[in-house]
Parts: C-alpha cells; structure tokens; sequence
C-alpha cells in the first residue's frame, strides 16, 4: 500500500532565509511604529483627507443650529 501524501524535502538554508526576512520585517514594522510615537503621531489619525472631513461635519453642524435662529 503506498502512502497518501509523498514526503516533502524542505531546504533549511531557503527555511532561514524566510524566517529572517520575517523578523527583518517585524523588526522594521516596530521601528517604524517607535519612530512615529516619539513624533506624536497625528491627531486625527491616519486617513489623509481626516482633518476636511472633520471641518465638514463641524460645519453641517453649525449650519444645523445656527440656521435655524435667523430664520
């Protein structure tokens, strides 16, 4: 009877290669993250249009009560 699965070779030096590539990217990821701590970070968080939309929503709002008044 012949086995189901045929065994796999696996090369250790592409293995280990892979896995520094890995923790090469983590270690890179957590550096990136300490190096904008440190800056602050933005307020508003990362969208780039955050600060125009927010603009928008506090005029609508406005509008909202304001308008109404001198009416």
């Amino acid at each position: 009877m012949k086995p189901e699965k045929e065994p796999e070779v696996i090369d250790l030096a592409q293995h280990r290669k892979a896995v520094q590539a890995r923790e090469a990217a983590a270690k890179a990821a957590r550096e990136k993250a300490a190096r904008e701590a440190r800056a602050g970070g933005s307020v508003l968080g990362g969208r780039k249009h955050a600060g125009v939309i927010l603009l928008v929503v506090v005029l609508v709002l406005c509008a909202i009560y304001l308008l109404p008044s001198f009416l």
